[in-house]
């Protein structure tokens, strides 16, 4: 995928309007360095559509606006994540392994699920926008159903 197709991968994923993102990217002033002004809306619209490439110096800055790692942007597939992961390892502080510990201590999930699901999210990039939410739908109501079945 694209850089600008995952962008609005997140953006359907949050549910930021186009419009609202360019907002956002345009509060935090990010300056072009070709330019030194910041990006218009037209561009950033631009950029969302792949007419335009992204420009590097914008990347921390959408990240920002979208709460992700700026990692993901470019590969959120389970090699480029290990490879992220070991390189983080490699330099890891105190504080940094405290909170691993703690978020693996409070999610006690039996390692087949784990791999089932990574196999699921991994292969769901391929599928269509209308499967996907056929799919939601169907898991939402499997939740209700338990929820109401738990009760």
């Amino acid at each position: 995928m694209e850089v600008f197709e995952i962008i609005n991968h997140y953006l359907r994923e949050k549910k930021i309007s186009k419009k609202e993102f360019a907002a956002r990217l345009q509060a935090l002033e990010p300056k072009l360095k070709s330019t030194g002004e910041i990006p218009s809306e037209k561009t950033i619209y631009a950029y969302l559509n792949g007419r335009i490439s992204i420009k590097a110096e914008l990347i921390p800055y959408i990240a920002q606006v979208l709460d992700i790692p700026e990692q993901l942007l470019f590969a959120d597939c389970k090699i480029s994540r290990k490879k992220f992961l070991l390189h983080i390892l490699k330099s890891i502080t105190p504080e940094e392994k405290n909170l691993i510990k703690s978020k693996l201590c409070n999610n006690q999930i039996n390692k087949k699920e784990i791999n089932k699901f990574d196999k699921i999210e991994e292969l769901l990039q391929y599928a269509p926008d209308i499967f996907i939410k056929k799919l939601e739908n169907i898991l939402k109501e499997y939740k209700a159903l338990t929820l109401k079945f738990k009760s």
